[in-house]
């Protein structure tokens, strides 16, 4: 895993790409055997997490867990240091797999550091998942240089690389085989039985959007959606005070907060219209965009910013370029009619995170063979 833990997982409900490709490879037939491992924490950190109810994965069914230690808490920053690290934490997931009796096992790894900085006799038993672009993460700066040094790594190493869109997948370039594999959903939660009632009398007007408040939200979007009249409500956790301040004193938006899973199946299916309004920049240019793909499957009518990773065919979006005019764009988006139940459980199950990574389970087959 990149930072987090099956705790972590668990906790927020098997949501993010990681977690999902987990859900995945468990259900695969096949499969005999997944050891999941933490990532690396420092022992104080180990003795304080633990402390509060963390756990490794449990050893039920085919899932073992590993949860690898170091010294010191705290990424560093050093290719050298950086290189020890993960050398350590590879021969502990090796212990690991030895005690778990996974001989010649092939490595899943969302780990930039673990994929890069490890040497490997076999690139063919290692597969990279890039879930975003690192290096254009703003909190990763201190470390760009290192990212871009990391991705050469894995780009000569001839490994596989798996991303979730062409755009993340050309910026690596890997010398080995290359896969895209979009985002997906759940089929259980989209399509599960609905128990949570949110619906306002201001339903048809609302705007939903769900997904972290921070740079990457197109405040100017909210601003002029809001001063058209339509009441936008932000389900989300706030990274950056600077937008929340921007959006905080607008009339009719709404900042909820981190919701449960259930209650933005619930939000996105009452809303007159989901919203991706994000700004063009390099990050958001490579994402996949998970949220449009959970809000079609909602059956709810989609307006999104079109950015390279984000194009889909689809005439359930309406896109709008990076800036543009997204009232316009929610004015012709309320008159697209709503998907039928049985037009959205067939959409739901294209979109499946199963269905996404049937190719992934294919290569673990015959690399594993």
């Amino acid at each position: 895993m990149v930072s987090d833990t099956w705790s972590d997982a668990v906790r927020r409900g098997f949501y993010s790409t990681a977690d999902q490709t987990i859900k995945s490879i468990e259900a695969a037939g096949p499969i005999r055997r997944l050891l999941v491992a933490d990532h690396p924490r420092g022992l104080k950190s180990q003795v304080y997490r633990r402390l509060k109810g963390d756990r490794p994965a449990p050893a039920s069914g085919k899932i073992r867990g590993v949860r690898p230690a170091c010294l010191h808490s705290g990424t560093p920053t050093e290719i050298r240091s950086l290189e020890r690290r993960y050398r350590w934490y590879d021969r502990q997931l090796a212990i690991a797999s030895a005690r778990h009796r996974l001989h010649a096992p092939v490595t899943v790894t969302f780990n930039l550091w673990h994929a890069a900085l490890v040497e490997r006799s076999d690139p063919s038993k290692t597969v990279f998942y890039a879930q975003d672009d690192e290096s254009a993460i703003p909190s990763h700066a201190p470390v760009r240089q290192q990212t871009l040094e990391a991705y050469r790594r894995i780009a000569a190493s001839g490994m596989t690389v798996i991303a979730v869109s062409q755009t993340l997948l050309d910026r690596i370039a890997p010398t080995g085989p290359g896969i895209v594999i979009p985002n997906g959903v759940d089929p259980d939660l989209w399509l599960g039985e609905r128990r949570l009632q949110v619906e306002t009398s201001t339903s048809g007007k609302t705007v939903f959007y769900a997904g972290t408040v921070d740079a990457r939200l197109d405040v100017d979007a909210v601003t002029a959606l809001a001063t058209a009249g339509y009441y936008v409500d932000v389900a989300g956790p706030v990274r950056d005070e600077r937008v929340r301040a921007s959006l905080v004193g607008l009339p009719r938006v709404q900042l909820l907060g981190p919701r449960g899973r259930s209650e933005i199946v619930a939000r996105a299916q009452n809303a007159g219209v989901c919203l991706m309004a994000h700004r063009s920049t390099e990050l958001t240019q490579a994402m996949s965009p998970l949220k449009v793909f959970e809000y079609l499957a909602s059956g709810t009518p989609v307006v999104a910013t079109r950015l390279p990773g984000s194009t889909l065919d689809s005439q359930r979006v309406t896109w709008v370029e990076p800036g543009g005019d997204y009232v316009t764009a929610v004015q012709a988006a309320m008159k697209v009619e709503r998907l039928s139940d049985a037009d959205r459980s067939s959409l739901v199950q294209q979109l499946s995170w199963r269905s996404r990574h049937e190719i992934l389970i294919r290569l673990l087959v015959e690399r594993s063979a």
